[in-house]
């Protein structure tokens, strides 16, 4: 079984710059949902974040400009995400 948050926590800590995200797992986490929000929403969201969620398995890349499809990794996370806000946690 992956360890998707030990899995998170070191594809931030080892790309991102910046002390809110890496504040906190749950930081990490919402910016991880939002890049893959935007990403499949067609809206950029930025060369580290994307590089995150292409390298971590959570996005397929694609050409500039276009919609990105989530992976089937991408798409658990995104739904335990939005299940664990409804409950009022990430």
């Amino acid at each position: 079984m992956i360890d998707t948050d030990m899995m998170i926590y070191k594809l931030f800590l080892t790309n991102w710059n910046g002390d809110h995200v890496l504040g906190s797992l749950a930081n990490m986490k919402a910016q991880l949902y939002k890049t893959l929000k935007d990403q499949t929403n067609g809206y950029w969201s930025g060369h580290t974040a994307y590089h995150i969620a292409v390298h971590g398995g959570f996005l397929l890349d694609g050409e500039s400009g276009t919609h990105k499809s989530l992976t089937s990794l991408g798409e658990m996370f995104m739904v335990d995400y939005e299940n664990k806000m409804m409950r009022g946690r990430s």
